[in-house]
């Protein structure tokens, strides 16, 4: 039984939830955690049944209920050990009325069909009564496969996910899967994507499909999986695929992966016309401002970010933050600059879409994934140069990137303004501990203390409970305006409860940043710089506003 799943780098164990195994009349013994042997007794067939406790709602496992089914393969199904390239048959007995979505070949009368064991568990299976709409993309039918609701109609839906296929396959990658699958779930507050061969399970809330910000959220997330289609399914490192299921596979590629993906998925609703350069810089700039917020970035280079994934993205803690970033993150910004240095360099004439057409053509010849120096070859010889500098800085180090260096090759850069909270005049000014707090019951309890802050110079650690602030009892309800009423560079007492000893410390908040960055046009860009610009989003350089 598979310990994890292709796509999300963390050991699941899935063997947890099989009971009832059973070898019928033949001997059989547990090996190991996910590993079963039965004695055949030199027998060529053998029947093995067992049963899977399904019951977890999201793309990496499995649920069953009355009215929905939902598989990742990879949580369900076993395989024969040393057998996994032999062809696999599927059958499926559902209960009346329910239909099936899946990317697997069908055979017919619910049952379906896969070359082995690997294209088996990438071929995830919805059934039940779902909703579908169907579209032909470069005379490809595409699906939307919905299980839940959205407030928004579904065609309107449908004919966005269809401008982004259209924009992604535009990058010059021929080959669309056939019978392409998006299985959608939604819920209240839920949000994530697993990709496969050709299919992606999509999981975003059902009131999300109405404010055109978190309409685009979805979009975003579309864009990112469907994207998985060129980058991760067939551009990848050779440890990605074919997949060793009972242990961890390795690689520092992962910002190339994932965090590239997250750079190019933003960049296609501009390509596509379903979002203005305006809103997609808005979104990139603050979420560059909350990466600079996190002194993980100081620690954690984004190759070591990669090959951690097992043991930190995935599995992070109260101190996570301090110690650690995301490959998605960086690897977003880190792509940016990338492609931006590439059309510098080149004067405009290559750019990171090369990087992934010349790497999509060299999977395709060698039918296989390439080695990890392979990436940046493959970069230097589009750039026309060494890229050594920019991998010891900012892939294989920890310099702080200047994205704003990097933008000004577009004609852009950043600006600071005054930070407002809503209905304010006056910017938001005030005090600033450095930590989290969250709701214990009756209490606050701190979550997360950031290295250099305030909290943590005074001793305050994740997991007291705050019990008093000056003298006064700390009341969930009213923390907030406990907190703005304190006053920068004078000592306030808090009371908490460590182990069950109660403490006193004092502490002395900063003045918080005021400020919120923003990505704007320069006064004046250069022919060149507009040209960038053009190529780059699929629209006009203007100029912007001088200071």
């Amino acid at each position: 039984m598979p310990a994890w799943t292709p796509g999300s780098y963390r050991i699941r164990d899935y063997a947890r939830n099989v009971q009832d195994f059973s070898a019928g009349r033949l001997k059989w013994r547990k090996e190991d955690k996910g590993r079963w042997r039965v004695m055949t007794g030199g027998a060529e067939r053998a029947r093995v049944t067992y049963r899977v406790y399904a019951f977890e709602m999201n793309a990496r496992g499995a649920h069953f209920d009355e009215d929905h089914g939902y598989l990742n393969g990879a949580a369900v199904f076993m395989y024969l050990d040393g057998a996994k390239e032999r062809p696999v048959t599927l059958d499926l007995r559902l209960p009346a009325g329910w239909r099936v979505a899946t990317g697997l070949r069908s055979m017919g009368s619910r049952r379906f069909a896969a070359a082995d064991y690997d294209e088996l568990v990438d071929g995830p299976i919805e059934a039940g009564r779902f909703e579908v709409k169907t579209w032909r993309s470069r005379g490809v039918e595409h699906r939307l496969v919905l299980h839940g609701a959205v407030n928004r109609p579904l065609d309107r839906v449908t004919k966005d996910l269809a401008k982004i296929v259209e924009t992604e396959a535009r990058l010059g990658f021929h080959d669309l899967r056939p019978d392409y699958t998006f299985i959608l779930h939604t819920a209240p507050g839920i949000y994530g994507g697993l990709e496969h061969r050709n299919s992606t399970s999509l999981e975003f809330s059902s009131t999300g499909f109405r404010a055109r910000e978190d309409y685009e959220g979805f979009l975003e997330l579309a864009a990112h999986e469907y994207f998985h289609l060129w980058n991760v399914k067939r551009i990848r490192p050779a440890v990605l695929g074919p997949f060793d299921y009972e242990r961890e596979v390795y690689t520092t590629l992962l910002w190339a992966m994932e965090g590239i993906t997250s750079y190019y998925d933003g960049l296609f609703l501009v390509r596509a016309g379903l979002t203005t350069p305006e809103r997609h810089f808005r979104k990139t700039a603050k979420r560059w401002q909350a990466f600079l917020d996190k002194p993980g970035r100081r620690h954690h280079t984004l190759s070591e970010s990669s090959f951690d994934a097992w043991i930190k993205h995935y599995q992070p803690n109260e101190h996570s933050p301090n110690a650690t970033i995301s490959y998605y993150e960086k690897g977003e910004f880190v792509g940016m600059a990338l492609d931006l240095e590439i059309r510098r360099r080149t004067r405009n004439r290559r750019s990171l879409d090369d990087v992934l057409r010349r790497l999509y053509k060299l999977v395709e010849s060698e039918g296989a994934g390439f080695p990890e120096s392979e990436y940046r070859r493959v970069c230097e010889e589009v750039a026309g140069g060494s890229l050594a500098g920019f991998w010891r800085d900012f892939i294989d180090g920890t310099r702080e990137l200047d994205l704003g260096r990097y933008l000004a090759t577009a004609g852009l850069g950043f600006k600071r303004e005054p930070k407002k909270e809503e209905g304010e005049a006056k910017p938001a000014r005030g005090p600033w501990l450095g930590a989290a707090v969250q709701r214990s019951g009756d209490h606050l309890a701190v979550t997360t203390v950031r290295s250099g802050s305030p909290a943590e110079r005074a001793g305050l650690c994740a997991r007291d409970e705050i019990l008093a602030l000056d003298g006064s009892r700390a009341e969930v309800d009213s923390w907030e305006k406990r907190l703005e009423d304190l006053k920068p560079g004078r000592r306030a007492r808090l009371t908490v409860l460590r182990s069950g000893r109660m403490r006193e410390i004092e502490i002395i908040p900063d003045l918080r940043d005021a400020t919120v960055l923003k990505i704007v046009p320069l006064s004046k860009a250069t022919a060149l710089q507009k040209q960038i610009y053009r190529s780059w989003l699929g629209k006009p350089w203007k100029p912007g506003k001088r200071p």
